[in-house]
């Protein structure tokens, strides 16, 4: 009988090192890296990052957007051009605050191909209170954004419960219910990633409670918002500060957008005021960078306030081509009326200073009062 010590029981069965393993001791993780290593020595030489590509005699095309546009026009259909000619037709009009014209351009597109994915064409509607297409269209695009990528239709959303709040509150005021019915939203899918873009997630949650007539979600939504927002000033050279992320900007109009569409005109004409100053000047290509300016020139705000600076006139003589004195007396009235009436409301404020008059009012106030002092200088009867 061959009796073994435990030192050579323990060097009989000791296990083999790693480099001595049989293959079938390897795990499916080390066995992956292995194979990794050993592909990445076979290219090595083969392979420039950013120049040469994964797949096998594929190649990586160059990132030139411009150059990607031009190889899509030639190689769309006609219809296909027809449709990039008509959104693109309408977005300038829209930049150009061209509602009517932006409105043809994009009903035409919708006749073509009535699937069209153009949000934008509802806020055109919206700015020529035609507040049931524009839900119509808003919903439509929302339905057709989130069925198809799997995503929340924020803005859309917010701009139809914009719509409908609208119409709750002119429905209000003239003791009757929304006829007809607005279009309808899809339900929200809950396993939907959720809206990471904090401004439109509040503004959406401001919009939804007013239709509930949640006053708790309301407050709290629209407290959301002015913190936002920051304080109001009117100095305008302390409200051009850069805000890279458009948070305030956001914050004012969508702030603003609220106020207006349930009739609280005044506190509206403050956010879109400071929304204006947070824009970037000559437009940027962010349609939110039009939006304070479409809506301010479509409720026609723009000479309630001193908002544009002017130079107005420097002197009284500036005023000496509006009449001479061999016109009648009838005619230089008349002339003085059509001057008048061109004149901005910085100008007027300007003209009443310079003769030591009250610059305080209304446009129509300062229009009178400066009439009445250039009658009362050239001798004319009101």
């Amino acid at each position: 009988m061959i009796i073994l010590t435990s030192l050579e029981l323990g060097e009989t069965f000791s296990s083999p090192s790693n480099n001595d393993r049989p293959e079938r001791h390897i795990s499916a993780s080390q066995r992956a890296r292995r194979d990794e290593e050993l592909r990445r020595k076979e290219r090595v030489g083969e392979v420039a990052p950013g120049k040469t590509s994964a797949i096998p005699g594929a190649k990586d095309f160059e990132l030139n957007v411009k150059r990607t546009e031009l190889d899509w026009v030639a190689e769309a259909s006609g219809t296909e051009r027809i449709l990039k000619e008509l959104h693109s037709k309408g977005m300038e009009s829209l930049r150009l605050l061209r509602l009517d014209e932006a409105n043809e351009a994009f009903n035409q597109l919708y006749q073509i191909k009535p699937n069209s994915y153009c949000w934008q064409a509802g806020i055109v509607k919206f700015y020529l209170q035609d507040y049931h297409g524009a839900a119509e269209c808003f919903a439509k695009n929302a339905n057709y954004y989130e069925s198809r990528f799997g995503q929340i239709a924020t803005e859309e959303r917010i701009w139809r419960d914009a719509c409908e709040v609208k119409l709750m509150n002119l429905s209000k005021r003239k003791y009757k219910s929304i006829k007809p019915p607005l279009a309808q939203l899809d339900e929200e899918d809950l396993l939907a990633p959720k809206e990471t873009r904090k401004v439109l997630r509040i503004t959406s949650e401001l919009f939804k409670a007013s239709i509930e007539n949640d006053l708790t979600s309301l407050t709290l939504a629209r407290a959301k918002l002015r913190s936002i927002c920051g304080d109001y000033d009117n100095d305008e050279k302390k409200s051009k500060v850069i805000d890279r992320k458009m948070w305030k900007l956001n914050s004012w109009y969508f702030l603003g957008l609220h106020y207006d569409v349930i009739g609280e005109t005044e506190a509206s004409k403050d956010c879109m005021k400071m929304a204006l100053r947070q824009c970037i000047s000559g437009n940027g290509d962010d349609i939110i960078q039009i939006l304070p300016m479409l809506h301010m020139s479509r409720r026609d705000w723009f000479d309630d306030e001193e908002f544009e600076s002017d130079d107005g006139f420097e002197n009284e003589n500036d005023f000496s081509e509006w009449y001479d004195a061999s016109m009648s007396p009838e005619d230089m009235k008349n002339n003085i009326e059509e001057k008048l009436v061109s004149m901005k409301l910085t100008q007027l404020q300007e003209a009443l200073r310079f003769r030591g008059l009250s610059s305080k009012g209304s446009k129509s106030v300062l229009k009178d009062r400066l009439r009445s002092a250039f009658f009362e200088e050239e001798g004319l009867q009101s």
